[in-house]
């Protein structure tokens, strides 16, 4: 007679909500996995996908939505500050990097762990948290030690003794744990300065500080699956915390507008005037609401189903462009609808 070490120890149901049950069931021979692996090796976009080395499929919906906005485009090529939400398994990472400015900081944030292309930042965070807003603005103040290289280039130090210094990765490590400020100095601000600061110049750095991001991109619900990272101590249970498809339409969409309140309330804290927002959502009843609170803070939001987005599928997106002021009073905006 045969007795299960595990029955006493856990009960049905935890054994059917544990990971690797799930993991298994869901791959088990059935008609809707024949269905989905049928419709993944004839579709256009999956097999363009793999042939190009993106992570997936939905690296086509953002360059589609790049080529009918403009979304990385930087007068002057200026490098741009951008946040990809929902960034797992990293394909928008590569979209942003390919398209965006040289040197520009692109952060994917995502509650569940992955490995970002080469060039990307990557945060393990719950967007829900504001203290995950704070660490996205102090990724961004954080001025990396090459570009303050770069601004002491033609600095000469020399010391008391007349000898003369070079400027080394050191040095500006030793400022950086100094809280140096490089951009102003005391005669700066004195009364009798040649060239005191000017107050608008003053507002600027400031609003620069506190809103840093050019692009805020939410690709957020639909997670791939968690194979590593259930040790980390980030979340708990990361990957049972998701707002996974269900395929039911009511709850996908309502759902999915919660994340997309989320993406906003990002856009108030951190996106900089005339910043952009890309929102993916789920049509429904109450996307138009959504709609009416994105009025509020951006002076043009459009709706945008790119072509990589199945016909089927009830995915659609907002692209949102010029965000209308540095401050937005978030009671406002969410007492619009």
């Amino acid at each position: 007679m045969y007795v299960s070490l595990l029955g006493p120890l856990l009960r049905p149901d935890i054994v059917r909500n544990a990971p690797f049950f799930r993991l298994f069931a869901r791959y088990k021979s059935s008609g809707s996995s024949k269905r989905w692996l049928r419709r993944q090796k004839n579709d256009i976009y999956s097999r363009e996908a793999k042939h190009e080395n993106l992570k997936s499929r939905a690296a086509f919906k953002l360059l589609q939505i790049d080529q009918q906005f403009k979304l990385f485009h930087s007068p002057g090529g200026v490098p741009l500050n951008v946040v990809d939400l929902g960034a797992a398994p990293g394909a928008w990472n590569q979209v942003a990097l390919d398209k965006c400015p040289r040197q520009s900081k692109i952060l994917g944030v995502d509650i569940l762990p992955y490995q970002p292309p080469r060039g990307v930042s990557s945060m393990q965070a719950n967007i829900l948290s504001k203290r995950t807003h704070e660490n996205i603005r102090n990724f961004f103040q954080k001025k990396d030690n090459k570009s303050m290289m770069e601004e002491f280039e033609d600095v000469e130090i020399t010391t008391v003794g007349g000898k003369k210094l070079t400027v080394t990765e050191g040095t500006i490590q030793g400022a950086n744990s100094a809280s140096i400020d490089t951009y102003s100095s005391p005669q700066d601000k004195s009364p009798g300065s040649d060239q005191p600061v000017d107050s608008e110049q003053e507002k600027h750095l400031e609003e620069a500080k506190n809103w840093p991001v050019d692009v805020v991109l939410s690709d957020m619900y639909a997670p791939f699956l968690q194979i590593t990272g259930y040790a980390s101590k980030t979340t708990n249970i990361p990957y049972a915390r998701m707002a996974n498809t269900s395929g039911l339409a009511v709850r996908d969409h309502e759902m999915s507008m919660d994340l997309c309140d989320a993406a906003l309330i990002v856009a108030i804290d951190l996106l900089k005037k005339n910043g952009k927002l890309v929102i993916k959502f789920f049509t429904g009843v109450q996307d138009k609401y959504l709609e009416q609170r994105l009025k509020v803070v951006f002076h043009k939001v459009q709706r945008f189903k790119p072509s990589a987005c199945r016909r089927e599928s009830k995915e659609c997106y907002f692209v949102c462009l010029g965000k209308k002021s540095y401050y937005v009073d978030k009671l406002m905006v969410f007492r619009k609808a």
